[in-house]
Protein backbone atom coordinates (compact mmCIF):
# COMPACT_ATOMS: atom_id res chain seq x y z
CA UNK A 1 0.00 0.00 0.00
CA UNK A 2 1.36 3.42 -0.96
CA UNK A 3 1.52 5.92 1.87
CA UNK A 4 1.89 8.87 -0.54
CA UNK A 5 -1.18 9.17 -2.78
CA UNK A 6 -0.92 11.50 -5.77
CA UNK A 7 -3.65 13.72 -4.32
CA UNK A 8 -1.53 14.56 -1.26
CA UNK A 9 1.69 16.42 -2.20
CA UNK A 10 3.40 16.23 1.19
CA UNK A 11 5.48 13.26 2.34
CA UNK A 12 5.69 13.11 6.13
CA UNK A 13 8.95 11.80 7.55
CA UNK A 14 10.31 10.66 10.91
CA UNK A 15 14.05 10.59 11.65
CA UNK A 16 15.50 8.08 14.13
CA UNK A 17 19.09 9.18 14.76
CA UNK A 18 21.01 9.40 18.05
CA UNK A 19 23.41 12.15 16.95
CA UNK A 20 21.61 15.46 17.40
CA UNK A 21 23.76 17.35 14.89
CA UNK A 22 23.01 14.83 12.13
CA UNK A 23 19.34 14.49 13.06
CA UNK A 24 18.65 18.20 13.24
CA UNK A 25 20.91 19.01 10.29
CA UNK A 26 19.08 16.58 8.00
CA UNK A 27 15.69 17.77 9.24
CA UNK A 28 16.57 21.41 8.59
CA UNK A 29 18.00 20.64 5.14
CA UNK A 30 14.87 18.75 4.10
CA UNK A 31 12.58 21.47 5.37
CA UNK A 32 14.61 24.18 3.59
CA UNK A 33 15.20 22.37 0.31
CA UNK A 34 12.33 19.90 -0.09
CA UNK A 35 9.05 21.73 0.61
CA UNK A 36 7.05 18.62 -0.33
CA UNK A 37 8.70 16.71 2.53
CA UNK A 38 7.68 17.47 6.10
CA UNK A 39 9.75 16.20 9.05
CA UNK A 40 7.13 15.48 11.71
CA UNK A 41 9.05 13.26 14.13
CA UNK A 42 12.59 13.34 15.52
CA UNK A 43 13.72 10.49 17.77
CA UNK A 44 17.09 10.16 19.48
CA UNK A 45 16.76 6.44 20.28
CA UNK A 46 14.98 3.29 19.17
CA UNK A 47 13.11 3.22 22.49
CA UNK A 48 11.57 6.62 21.71
CA UNK A 49 10.57 5.55 18.20
CA UNK A 50 9.22 2.19 19.38
CA UNK A 51 7.04 3.94 21.94
CA UNK A 52 5.45 5.89 19.08
CA UNK A 53 5.14 3.19 16.41
CA UNK A 54 1.46 3.89 15.87
CA UNK A 55 2.16 7.57 15.27
CA UNK A 56 4.98 7.18 12.73
CA UNK A 57 4.34 8.79 9.38
CA UNK A 58 4.95 7.91 5.71
CA UNK A 59 8.68 7.22 5.73
CA UNK A 60 11.11 6.58 8.58
CA UNK A 61 14.79 7.45 8.11
CA UNK A 62 16.52 4.95 10.41
CA UNK A 63 20.10 4.88 11.68
CA UNK A 64 21.78 1.49 12.21
CA UNK A 65 23.90 2.24 15.29
CA UNK A 66 21.58 3.55 17.98
CA UNK A 67 23.44 2.30 21.04
CA UNK A 68 21.10 -0.60 21.78
CA UNK A 69 21.09 -4.34 21.20
CA UNK A 70 17.89 -4.58 19.15
CA UNK A 71 18.59 -6.29 15.79
CA UNK A 72 18.26 -4.02 12.77
CA UNK A 73 15.90 -6.54 11.15
CA UNK A 74 13.54 -6.35 14.13
CA UNK A 75 13.46 -2.53 14.01
CA UNK A 76 12.74 -2.43 10.29
CA UNK A 77 10.00 -5.04 10.50
CA UNK A 78 8.41 -3.31 13.51
CA UNK A 79 8.24 -0.06 11.54
CA UNK A 80 6.89 -1.77 8.43
CA UNK A 81 4.23 -3.58 10.45
CA UNK A 82 2.93 -0.20 11.66
CA UNK A 83 2.63 1.17 8.11
CA UNK A 84 5.58 3.42 7.11
CA UNK A 85 8.30 2.61 4.62
CA UNK A 86 11.95 2.57 5.78
CA UNK A 87 15.06 4.30 4.47
CA UNK A 88 18.22 3.31 6.34
CA UNK A 89 20.88 6.01 6.64
CA UNK A 90 24.13 4.90 8.26
CA UNK A 91 27.89 5.32 8.46
CA UNK A 92 28.11 1.50 8.24
CA UNK A 93 28.74 0.42 4.65
CA UNK A 94 29.09 -3.31 5.18
CA UNK A 95 27.62 -5.73 2.59
CA UNK A 96 26.22 -7.99 5.33
CA UNK A 97 24.45 -5.14 7.11
CA UNK A 98 23.15 -3.66 3.85
CA UNK A 99 21.85 -7.08 2.82
CA UNK A 100 20.16 -7.50 6.19
CA UNK A 101 18.41 -4.12 5.88
CA UNK A 102 17.19 -4.70 2.33
CA UNK A 103 16.10 -8.28 3.06
CA UNK A 104 14.14 -7.04 6.09
CA UNK A 105 12.22 -4.66 3.85
CA UNK A 106 14.05 -1.30 3.79
CA UNK A 107 13.62 0.35 0.39
CA UNK A 108 16.95 2.18 0.49
CA UNK A 109 20.27 2.12 2.32
CA UNK A 110 22.02 5.49 2.18
CA UNK A 111 25.60 5.98 3.45
CA UNK A 112 25.98 9.08 5.63
CA UNK A 113 28.72 10.21 3.26
CA UNK A 114 26.04 10.79 0.61
CA UNK A 115 24.63 14.25 -0.05
CA UNK A 116 21.37 15.18 1.64
CA UNK A 117 19.77 15.33 -1.81
CA UNK A 118 20.34 11.57 -2.12
CA UNK A 119 18.36 11.03 1.09
CA UNK A 120 15.62 13.24 -0.34
CA UNK A 121 15.44 11.11 -3.49
CA UNK A 122 15.34 7.90 -1.44
CA UNK A 123 12.51 9.29 0.72
CA UNK A 124 10.45 10.30 -2.31
CA UNK A 125 10.85 6.88 -3.93
CA UNK A 126 10.14 5.06 -0.65
CA UNK A 127 6.91 7.02 -0.23
CA UNK A 128 5.89 5.65 -3.63
CA UNK A 129 6.84 2.12 -2.57
CA UNK A 130 9.92 2.10 -4.84
CA UNK A 131 13.39 0.81 -4.00
CA UNK A 132 16.38 3.13 -4.43
CA UNK A 133 19.92 1.74 -4.66
CA UNK A 134 22.95 4.04 -4.94
CA UNK A 135 26.04 3.00 -6.92
CA UNK A 136 28.05 2.76 -3.69
CA UNK A 137 25.53 0.42 -2.08
CA UNK A 138 25.18 -1.68 -5.25
CA UNK A 139 28.96 -2.10 -5.28
CA UNK A 140 29.05 -3.07 -1.61
CA UNK A 141 26.27 -5.63 -2.09
CA UNK A 142 28.01 -7.09 -5.14
CA UNK A 143 31.20 -7.48 -3.08
CA UNK A 144 29.34 -9.77 -0.70
CA UNK A 145 27.68 -12.05 -3.23
CA UNK A 146 30.20 -14.86 -2.73
CA UNK A 147 28.87 -15.45 0.79
CA UNK A 148 25.94 -17.84 1.44
CA UNK A 149 22.62 -16.25 0.50
CA UNK A 150 19.26 -16.88 2.17
CA UNK A 151 15.82 -16.57 0.66
CA UNK A 152 13.39 -14.16 2.32
CA UNK A 153 11.55 -17.07 3.98
CA UNK A 154 14.77 -18.71 5.19
CA UNK A 155 15.81 -15.39 6.70
CA UNK A 156 12.43 -15.07 8.43
CA UNK A 157 12.72 -18.56 9.90
CA UNK A 158 16.24 -18.13 11.31
CA UNK A 159 15.43 -14.62 12.55
CA UNK A 160 12.48 -15.93 14.56
CA UNK A 161 14.03 -19.24 15.65
CA UNK A 162 17.51 -17.95 16.48
CA UNK A 163 16.91 -14.25 16.98
CA UNK A 164 15.17 -14.45 20.32
CA UNK A 165 11.53 -14.28 19.15
CA UNK A 166 10.81 -18.00 19.52
CA UNK A 167 12.68 -20.81 21.22
CA UNK A 168 11.27 -23.89 19.52
CA UNK A 169 10.32 -24.97 16.02
CA UNK A 170 6.66 -25.14 17.08
CA UNK A 171 6.75 -21.54 18.34
CA UNK A 172 8.53 -20.44 15.15
CA UNK A 173 5.86 -22.13 13.04
CA UNK A 174 3.11 -20.39 15.02
CA UNK A 175 4.73 -16.94 14.73
CA UNK A 176 5.25 -17.29 10.96
CA UNK A 177 1.98 -19.09 10.25
CA UNK A 178 3.64 -22.09 8.60
CA UNK A 179 3.95 -25.78 9.49
CA UNK A 180 6.61 -27.24 11.74
CA UNK A 181 7.74 -29.34 8.77
CA UNK A 182 8.16 -26.08 6.85
CA UNK A 183 10.36 -24.68 9.62
CA UNK A 184 12.45 -27.87 9.62
CA UNK A 185 12.84 -27.73 5.84
CA UNK A 186 14.05 -24.12 5.84
CA UNK A 187 16.42 -24.67 8.77
CA UNK A 188 17.90 -27.71 7.04
CA UNK A 189 18.44 -25.64 3.90
CA UNK A 190 20.17 -22.88 5.89
CA UNK A 191 22.40 -25.43 7.65
CA UNK A 192 23.46 -26.86 4.29
CA UNK A 193 24.41 -23.42 3.03
CA UNK A 194 26.59 -22.68 6.06
CA UNK A 195 27.97 -26.18 6.53
CA UNK A 196 31.75 -26.50 6.52
CA UNK A 197 33.22 -29.97 6.85
CA UNK A 198 31.43 -33.12 7.94
CA UNK A 199 30.38 -32.16 11.47
CA UNK A 200 26.71 -31.11 11.66
CA UNK A 201 26.18 -27.52 12.78
CA UNK A 202 24.79 -27.09 16.28
CA UNK A 203 22.20 -24.42 16.94
CA UNK A 204 24.81 -22.19 18.56
CA UNK A 205 27.34 -22.69 15.75
CA UNK A 206 24.71 -21.90 13.12
CA UNK A 207 23.70 -18.75 14.97
CA UNK A 208 27.35 -17.64 15.21
CA UNK A 209 27.78 -18.06 11.44
CA UNK A 210 24.58 -16.16 10.74
CA UNK A 211 25.79 -13.35 13.00
CA UNK A 212 29.20 -13.24 11.31
CA UNK A 213 27.47 -13.18 7.91
CA UNK A 214 25.24 -10.28 8.91
CA UNK A 215 21.95 -12.22 8.83
CA UNK A 216 21.53 -11.82 12.60
CA UNK A 217 22.90 -9.19 14.94
CA UNK A 218 24.65 -9.92 18.21
CA UNK A 219 22.29 -9.95 21.17
CA UNK A 220 23.92 -10.49 24.59
CA UNK A 221 20.53 -11.37 26.08
CA UNK A 222 20.13 -14.32 23.70
CA UNK A 223 20.75 -17.62 25.53
CA UNK A 224 23.87 -19.48 24.46
CA UNK A 225 22.06 -22.78 23.93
Amino acid sequence: MLRYPVSRPTVEVDIVEDHAVLREGLAEWLQANAPEISVVGRYSSWAEAAANLGALSDVVILDVLLGDQIPLRAKIQAILSSGPQVVVCSSVVDPAVIRQAITAGALAYIPKTAAAAVVETAVRKAAQGQQYVTAEVASAMEAGTSEPQLSAREHQVVAVYLGGVAGTMAETARVLGISVDGVKKHLASVRRKFQEGQEPLTRLALRERLVSGGWLLEDPSHPET
